[in-house]
C-alpha cells in the first residue's frame, strides 16, 4: 500500500509538499501547485489515504471563514487539545490560515470522488510528539532525522521544508492504516491524526 502525505500551501502560488511512502518507507517527494496537479499525483500513487497538513474542518458553530460569520468560533477540539499538549499552532480564522482552511476542504472534497480517505494532520505537532526538530529550526537536522526512518529521496537528494513536511505527513497516514495513530478532537467536528507518542 501507498500512503500520501500532502504539505498543502494556502495559495497554488506557493509552493505544496508531495510525498508518496511505500510499505517498506520508501518515499518520493516533489512539489507541486494547482489542485490539478495534486489530484493527477494523488491519482497515480494509487494511495487510498491521504494525510493532509491543512485545516479539513470549521470549528463547531461556525459557517463560514469570513470575520463577520455568525458565531465566531476560531478554535475547534483538536486545536484546544493541541494547546493542553503546548505544540504551538496557528488558529484557522487567522489571515492566510483562512485560505488555507478554505483549499483544504476543497482538496478533501475532491479526494472523496477519487476514494481516496482524507485525515487531518499537522507536521509541527507530529515532530514534536516524535522529538524531531521542526523546518523552522534547522532543515538539515529535520533531513537527518526523517533519513533514519525512511529511504528513497530522504537519502538522495536535499528536500525543500514542504518536502519534509510531507514525508511526515505520510508516516502519518502509515500509522493511520495500521491502527497507531493518536487520534484528538471531536469526532462530531474533526479528529486530528497524530503520532502515538512513545510510552
Amino acid at each position: 500500500m501507498n500512503f500520501i502525505g500532502i504539505d498543502l500551501a494556502g495559495s497554488p502560488n506557493r509552493p505544496t509538499g508531495f510525498c508518496v511512502a511505500d510499505s517498506k518507507l520508501r518515499v518520493e517527494c516533489k512539489v507541486l501547485h494547482t489542485d490539478k496537479e495534486i489530484l493527477e499525483a494523488v491519482e497515480k500513487a494509487a494511495g487510498v489515504i491521504a494525510a493532509i497538513d491543512a485545516p479539513l474542518a470549521l470549528p463547531k458553530g461556525r459557517h463560514c471563514l469570513e470575520e463577520h460569520c455568525r458565531g465566531r468560533v476560531h478554535f475547534r477540539a483538536c486545536d484546544r487539545v493541541l494547546s493542553r499538549m503546548r505544540i504551538k499552532y496557528f488558529p484557522i480564522t487567522i489571515g492566510p490560515m483562512r485560505m488555507l482552511t478554505s483549499r483544504g476542504m476543497l482538496l478533501a472534497k475532491q479526494l472523496k470522488r477519487l476514494g481516496v480517505e482524507s485525515i487531518e494532520t499537522f507536521p509541527g505537532g507530529a515532530q514534536d510528539i516524535l522529538g524531531i526538530p521542526r523546518k523552522q529550526a534547522s532543515l538539515e537536522a529535520l533531513q537527518r532525522a526523517l533519513a533514519r526512518i525512511c529511504t528513497g529521496d530522504v537519502l538522495e537528494r536535499e528536500l525543500t521544508g514542504d518536502e519534509l513536511d510531507a514525508i511526515n505527513c505520510a508516516l502519518v497516514a502509515r500509522d493511520y492504516a495500521s491502527g497507531s495513530y493518536l487520534a484528538i478532537g471531536d469526532p462530531s467536528e474533526i479528529l486530528m491524526i497524530l503520532p502515538r507518542p512513545k510510552s
